[in-house]
């Protein structure tokens, strides 16, 4: 680098000095010395003395400087005048220097002071006449030249010559040289082969190969744009120089094509390699671009050659190579999973190995644009390239998986590879959405790609039509995302199914019960059923991704069919007091674990809003029905609790000898004390929560029961003219002490169960309404009755059966006022309707999951 600087700067100086000394045109019609002047410098050698000493000088002829010329002849030639002259010069400028050095040393400090300021204001006069020669413009108007030299034409004129004459001598020495420049440029492209700096040998031969090509051009355009040139004979004369650097440029782009055809491993392994590459091709596209360029400008057709294509056959052996790499990973896995899989799972294996296969070269997408984009300039397109060669291979490959676009063979699929279909199209999709947005709106295509490989290239084939390659990836993206559509709708109808089956498989067998240390009752309900859904919920989240909408509709499918099932099967859980406290306790169970198991799926996946909000409706409508059911079964504990208490006390109350003997309410009392024994029970193995809604339940069964077996006297009462009762004034006072004896204990439980008090005044009213009724009938009451026939209306909520209560109340104490009330209660209609009309929701409450 030294030798060739030091050799650019002596042809600098010389060509200069050929210039100042006037010697262009001797240097160009003469040459550099003549056989005269050589012979005369022999003769002037042979005039010196052995011992070195010279003859006179007289007669020889002086310079303008003082120094002597050569021979008594003189110079025959200019030039040999003015080197003499140049050597005197030099030889009298070092003197001078020479002598100012040795003046220095002995200078005083005001002497090298004064110095220093020279040399400052000379570094400013240089400084302001290299500025001046910075702006020298060849007569093209750019926003940089200033035109600081237009004003001094001939300056302008001399330095642009020094320039020309600079570039004229290197230019003609370089094209003397081609041939062995040629070789030399083969011995480095051969000799660099296989090894570490091979790359880099490719683009340092390509850079001085296009200077050969540079020039070759530029002088075939100049000289057939000439009138004195002929076309054949400039032909001829470049013949054989066109030859050799042309078929170097075929060697080297061989050798380029060779390096390019591995370019993935080379991007991966050594990127540097690749940037060698890369730029070997750009320098012959730049000298390209740059020429047309300048012949488009000085609109010059005259020249046939061209630089040699690069990138057009480097792009063509890429997208060969991406496409070959894409068909051999397939073509690897088929015969791997031919060899490893039996006869009986031969399809399944090749299809789960399609897939793998084309996860694989989806994923180096990213690679592609994160390592290999950035070693190729951004023209070439790199991912557009790869992109392109992947959607065309893997779409191919599993359209023929699947019998075609329209899915002909997706029944024939396991819901395990359904599910990886899914999941491999919405990761595609995920993919090239992201490296490509255009491709994200783009639902109509220009054409179909089913059979060949689009053609991405545009005109001369030096770039990529990206309109094309984005149309190609559009198509693929929209015709996998029918294949995703119809894929994702037999997966939700296995899913369906499959979900059935374990859920009839899970709620038909027989639980294990258990019971904890505290006395709690459970069954294995609960972990049977959401043993089996976490599974499956754990095996299609990791096979889909974070973002996939057919996770939320699976979810969903499962969720539902998991309602569905415990709201036919909810009681069949629910066989006896001991079962409906374990269902109880498992229905609350299995709430919680919903819960817990849509937190642990939100937390992991990234959901929209949207997708959000269905997935939550859907798993808030399966905890209720959980948790509706498991307040059903804490309340359904009064059947079992009743059923003894109807025989032993049902039979027996409001009977001769409950009016007349039991003076201290003893039937209310042998409930009381029933009910005591089974809320111990019901602390033990129930929930405290649910023992609340236990005892609630309880405290309205003990007012229907009580209210029901008063009616039921009704009923066996035949008499139209006499009371049931011997005497109703007897029997009002002991249904008064039933009723404060039956009030006073679920008042104690109020201590301790606050939520229980507001339901007792509302539940006990209803028999207290009864009550007073009964003594309006019995002539014990002033009170008016359409006052609590109303209130009954409130309650009941039905005019037909308000009217029947109210006469079968007439009939058990004044049967001859039953028709007066009757039709009392018939006029009232209209009012009682407007007053409460009737719900007709009072009568699905029993299958109601809501509360």
């Amino acid at each position: 680098e030294f030798e060739k600087k030091a050799e650019d700067r002596a042809i600098n100086i010389v060509s200069t000095w050929l210039f100042d000394a006037g010697l262009i045109d001797e240097l160009l019609v003469n040459g550099a010395m003549s056989a005269s002047v050589a012979h005369q410098a022999s003769r002037m050698a042979s005039n010196t003395s052995v011992d070195g000493s010279v003859k006179t000088s007289e007669g020889v002829e002086v310079g303008a400087h003082g120094f002597p010329l050569v021979g008594a002849e003189g110079a025959e030639l200019k030039m040999d005048k003015e080197t003499n002259k140049l050597r005197g010069a030099i030889q009298r400028d070092l003197a001078i220097i020479n002598a100012r050095l040795n003046d220095g040393v002995a200078a005083s400090g005001l002497e090298v002071q004064e110095l220093v300021n020279a040399v400052g204001a000379t570094k400013d006069d240089i400084g302001r006449l290299r500025e001046l020669t910075t702006y020298i413009s060849d007569g093209q108007i750019s926003d940089r030249d200033e035109f600081l030299l237009a004003q001094y034409p001939y300056l302008r004129k001399a330095i642009n010559a020094r320039r020309n004459i600079n570039r004229c001598f290197r230019e003609l020495e370089f094209f003397s040289q081609i041939p062995s420049t040629c070789e030399r440029l083969r011995d480095e492209l051969h000799g660099g082969e296989w090894t570490a700096e091979e790359w880099n040998t490719i683009r340092n031969v390509s850079m001085e190969h296009v200077e050969l090509e540079m020039l070759l051009i530029e002088a075939e355009n100049s000289m057939k744009g000439a009138d004195q040139f002929n076309d054949a004979m400039v032909d001829r004369f470049l013949e054989t120089h066109v030859g050799n650097v042309w078929e170097l440029g075929e060697e080297i782009r061989m050798r380029i094509l060779s390096g390019i055809g591995s370019a993935f491993d080379l991007a991966v392994n050594n990127p540097a390699g690749i940037v060698a590459l890369v730029e070997a091709v750009e320098v012959y596209e730049r000298a390209a671009e740059t020429f047309e360029k300048k012949r488009q400008d000085s609109k010059s057709e005259s020249g046939n050659l061209r630089f040699t294509n690069m990138r057009a056959a480097a792009l063509e052996q890429l997208y060969q190579d991406f496409e070959l790499r894409g068909v051999e990973m397939f073509k690897e896995v088929h015969e791997g999973a031919a060899d490893d899989a039996d006869e009986e799972d031969a399809s399944n294996s090749q299809f789960t190995a399609v897939l793998q296969a084309a996860t694989e070269l989806v994923a180096e997408i990213d690679i592609v644009k994160i390592q290999m984009a950035p070693c190729f300039a951004p023209h070439w397109h790199v991912e557009a390239l790869w992109s392109s060669c992947v959607a065309h291979v893997c779409s191919n490959h599993i359209v023929q998986q699947i019998g075609g676009p329209d899915g002909q063979n997706l029944p024939e699929l396991t819901i395990t590879q359904l599910l990886e279909l899914v999941a491999w199209v919405e990761f595609f999709r995920e993919t090239i959405e992201e490296t490509f947005p255009d491709v994200t709106t783009k639902r109509d295509t220009k054409k179909t790609y089913f059979e060949e490989r689009p053609d991405l290239f545009a005109g001369d084939k030096r770039s990529i039509n990206m309109e094309t390659a984005t149309d190609s990836l559009a198509w693929v993206n929209n015709m996998l995302w029918e294949v995703h559509r119809l894929a994702q709708e037999e997966f939700l109808v296995r899913t369906r199914t499959q979900t059935d089956e374990w859920l009839t498989k899970v709620y038909g067998s027989e639980t294990v019960k258990n019971q904890s240390a505290e006395g709690k009752l459970t069954t294995s309900l609960c972990e049977d059923i959401f043993s089996f859904s976490s599974v499956q919920l754990r095996t299609i989240r990791e096979r889909l991704s974070k973002k996939s909408d057919a996770l939320i509709l699976a979810v969903c499918v499962i969720l539902s069919h998991m309602r569905t099932k415990q709201i036919h099967s909810r009681n069949n859980f629910l066989e006896d007091l001991e079962t409906c406290c374990a269902a109880s306790n498992d229905f609350t169970r299995m709430s919680e674990r919903c819960e817990d198991m849509m937190s642990e799926l939100l937390s992991q996946c990234e959901f929209s809003d949207d997708m959000i909000a269905t997935l939550e409706a859907s798993s808030n409508e399966l905890m209720g029905v959980y948790s509706s059911d498991a307040v059903y079964a804490a309340r359904s504990v009064h059947i079992y609790v009743f059923d003894p208490i109807e025989e032993e006390i049902g039979s027996r109350l409001f009977e001769i000898d409950w009016e007349e003997n039991m003076t201290g309410n003893d039937l209310a009392v042998s409930l009381v004390r029933t009910l005591e024994d089974f809320h111990d029970d019901l602390e033990t193995y129930m929930d405290d929560f649910m023992v609340v809604k236990s005892v609630m339940s309880l405290m309205s069964a003990t007012v229907i029961f009580y209210a029901k077996t008063l009616l039921l006297r009704a009923e066996k009462h035949r008499s139209n003219k006499r009371p049931f009762f011997g005497d109703n004034k007897r029997a009002l006072d002991r249904m008064t002490g039933d009723i404060k004896i039956m009030r006073e204990y679920f008042e104690g439980l109020a201590n301790q169960m606050p939520a229980l008090k507001k339901h007792i005044e509302k539940d006990f009213e209803n028999l207290s309404t009864l009550h007073e009724l009964m003594c309006i009938a019995a002539g014990f009451s002033d009170s008016d009755a359409e006052d609590f026939i109303f209130v009954l209306q409130k309650r009941v909520r039905d005019v037909g059966i308000t009217k029947h209560i109210v006469g079968d109340l007439w009939h058990l104490m004044a049967p001859t006022g039953e028709r007066y009330v009757w039709e009392l209660v018939e006029s009232m209609e209209d009012t009682l309707e407007a007053i409460a009309p009737q719900d007709d929701a009072l009568a699905l409450e029993v299958n109601d999951r809501s509360y």
